[in-house]
């Protein structure tokens, strides 16, 4: 399926979370100029997540065509300043965003140089967001849980098996009435298997909930993988 959908709010097969009541698209943890970072350290990788993201992104506008798109955090990758690759692919993204809907920023763990970027456009980079009862915040600094509470930076994934074992780790949403954690929007951020190692959002290490994961992938779609607490292979509570 291409989205599960509970009490309007959707969980789609693109990693982003839409609220239908707001017209709010949620996306997280693009760490965009990956690529010219690893190069630096000696790690060449192909230059091709900015459009991979341009392209979930063309499909997001053109299947659910939000008018305010949030990005929650990690929307470049390189802490201490602000790579050339980062600058100019966040502003080709940014127009692009900008040409199809209203873009809210987050500030992200990562995000320390991206103010100077997005004061160019007029936009300002927002230490958390409230719209209605959501509240939203990147998720690498303790913050207390209100209404329902929509976190990034945890990059959750998850290993999914076969009957001759087989394994996948794929992306995924984290669920409760209260916390939602998204998946990554990196193609190179798949993130940590939730049910092998601990969490490391405070939010998450100090709120523990038992989730329902919702595993994504482009061409399967959503995937019900049931609760936490079923898939957990790590010693300790959830």
């Amino acid at each position: 399926m291409d989205e599960i959908n509970i009490d309007g709010i959707a969980f789609t097969k693109y990693g982003m979370l839409y609220i239908e009541e707001f017209e709010l698209g949620v996306i997280a943890d693009l760490h965009l100029g990956y690529e010219d970072v690893m190069a630096t350290k000696g790690l060449f990788l192909p230059k091709i997540q900015k459009e991979l993201i341009l392209r979930r992104l063309d499909d997001i506008y053109t299947h659910y065509a939000p008018s305010n798109l949030l990005i929650n955090g990690d929307f470049k990758h390189e802490f201490s300043k602000n790579m050339p690759q980062e600058w100019k692919e966040i502003e080709e993204v940014l127009d692009y965003i900008t040409s199809m809907s209203k873009v809210i920023v987050v500030r992200g763990n990562h995000d320390n140089f991206l103010k100077s970027i997005l004061k160019r456009r007029g936009l300002n980079l927002h230490d958390n967001y409230k719209i209605g009862d959501f509240y939203f915040v990147h998720g690498h600094k303790d913050f207390d849980i209100k209404g329902i509470t929509v976190i990034g930076h945890e990059h959750p994934s998850v290993t999914l098996r076969d009957e001759i074992f087989a394994t996948l780790k794929i992306p995924c949403f984290l669920y409760t009435p209260d916390l939602i954690v998204l998946p990554a929007m990196s193609i190179y951020a798949a993130g940590t298997d939730i049910t092998r190692t601990d969490y490391i959002s405070p939010i998450l290490i100090k709120n523990r909930r038992d989730f329902e994961v919702f595993a994504v992938d482009l061409d399967v779609g959503v995937l019900p993988a049931g609760k936490l607490s079923s898939l957990l292979i790590h010693s300790g509570d959830y």
